[in-house]
């Protein structure tokens, strides 16, 4: 999105001639786009989710290599706790959940490859004549509603066409005010709360089976709101010489249009799942608007796939070995549940919880890995979904604004030579403060 929300780029290993990189990519590019078309049609086909699963591995193999080493490091600790659980349950005679171990994200790998398809009707054309960027109160509001609404839908995408243009403005040409950071980083992250097309909403409905989209959208959307107000008070002062971004009404004309179309087809077709939904709706709402822009389709289509789906080694690598960590641990806690002392949510304990995911998050844990562990941890206790669900937004949504290890802000940093101590300088009061309220809301939801 462009890397997918939060997850860091990876750069070519340079010991790979540019041939060799050039082949790779196109495999890799095609493996993934074949994995999505498996995903989006199996609706209708019936098609067993390890199919485009294996493919998903397939293209994790041939990307290994090219990987930063930090996130082979990661991913290959993940996968050894998840085939070391799975292997002792297997000699303690459970059954061997292999399936599960390899396809368990492969429905939220497909949403975040469909919804990447958006980027290609979303941004300008190189050619067009740049605007004039605003400034003052109205600008900041300005930047705020339109970074964060269409983030919701085309994702870290509209965080570099905008910062891009921040820094060209800047006396420098290449780096982002700190105000202009916080801006982009909370609106951003805020959407994490409620959109169906991020992938925190698409991780927490995984990881907290039978929770219902439109009852966590209840209860994101005022925390989304509160999350920009705060901002939006704490710059006021600053306004006045904060440089914005020119939104107009017909640039929130795609994010209206698929939020809404999500919603009516959850609607009408509750068998769907909203992330069947949207890998479905997403490529085709893209191809549509490439046609009625008259721009050539196919063209577009193979370069985004080996571009932009050939790079996703990150993405890849955290959450198909989050998904063999999940299985892991699921089997030895279906093993020992009953042995082990996990407290029930209620409020106090629900809100410790996401301290200590965010604690986690500020070191550099990606929420993705919290969560799953977490959700091993909790499901054998049965607890109230929705109420799981929102603490992992909660933690999504307030651990990559202000972490400076999140995939955002290292994106954020690498390109625009923001430090990791600015970042928490920025950041850090926001994420306490958003704490306490999604404590809060949370035991304002909380059944218990």
């Amino acid at each position: 999105m462009p890397q997918s929300q939060d997850l860091p780029s990876q750069s070519p290993s340079p010991a790979i001639g540019p041939l060799e990189t050039s082949l790779r990519y196109r495999l890799i590019g095609r493996c993934m786009a074949g994995a999505l078309l498996l995903t989006a049609s199996m609706p209708f086909t019936g098609l067993p989710l390890i199919w485009p699963a294996l493919l998903l591995w397939l293209a994790l193999l041939m990307s290994w290599s090219q990987l930063p080493k930090a996130t082979r490091q990661q991913a290959g600790a993940l996968m050894l706790v998840g085939v070391s659980g799975m292997g002792w349950g297997w000699y303690q005679g459970a059954v061997l959940p292999w399936q599960n171990a390899l396809s368990s994200n492969g429905n939220l790998l497909s949403m975040l490859m469909a919804v990447s398809f958006l980027s290609m009707v979303a941004t300008k054309e190189s050619g067009d004549t740049p605007e004039v960027l605003p400034k003052g109160r109205s600008a900041l509001k300005q930047t705020l509603i339109g970074v964060h609404l269409f983030g919701a839908v085309i994702n870290m995408s509209i965080v570099f066409i905008m910062a891009d243009r921040f820094a060209a403005a800047s006396s420098d040409g290449n780096t982002l005010k700190n105000t202009q950071h916080q801006v982009l980083s909370r609106a951003f992250c805020a959407g994490a709360f409620w959109s169906p097309f991020f992938a925190a909403v698409a991780v927490a409905l995984t990881y907290a089976p039978g929770a219902q989209l439109l009852n966590i959208m209840q209860a994101g959307i005022p925390m989304a709101v509160i999350g920009i107000l705060i901002t939006y008070f704490e710059l006021r002062p600053k306004a006045a010489s904060f440089t914005g971004y020119p939104m107009r009404i017909s640039s929130l004309a795609l994010p209206a249009f698929l939020a809404l179309a999500v919603i009516a087809a959850h609607h009408f077709f509750p068998a769907l799942s909203v992330l069947q939904i949207i890998s479905i709706l997403s490529p085709l709402t893209a191809i549509g608007a490439l046609y009625l822009k008259r721009k050539p389709v196919i063209k577009t289509l193979r370069q985004h796939t080996h571009n932009r789906l050939a790079k996703m080694g990150n993405e890849l690598a955290l959450f198909l070995a989050a998904g063999t960590m999940a299985a892991g641990l699921n089997t030895l806690f279906t093993l020992y549940a009953d042995q082990l002392p996990i407290p029930e949510l209620t409020p106090l304990v629900t809100s410790l919880l996401l301290l200590v995911m965010l604690l986690l998050s500020l070191l550099g844990v990606h929420p993705v890995i919290s969560i799953a562990t977490v959700s091993g941890l909790l499901l054998p206790t049965q607890p109230p979904m929705d109420l799981l669900a929102m603490v992992f937004l909660a933690c999504w949504g307030i651990g990559t604004a202000c972490g400076p290890m999140s995939g955002m802000n290292l994106s954020l940093r690498g390109r625009y030579f923001i430090t990791a101590k600015q970042t928490l300088k920025n950041n850090l009061h926001y994420g306490v403060i958003m704490w306490v309220i999604s404590s809060l809301s949370l035991w304002y939801y909380n059944p218990l």
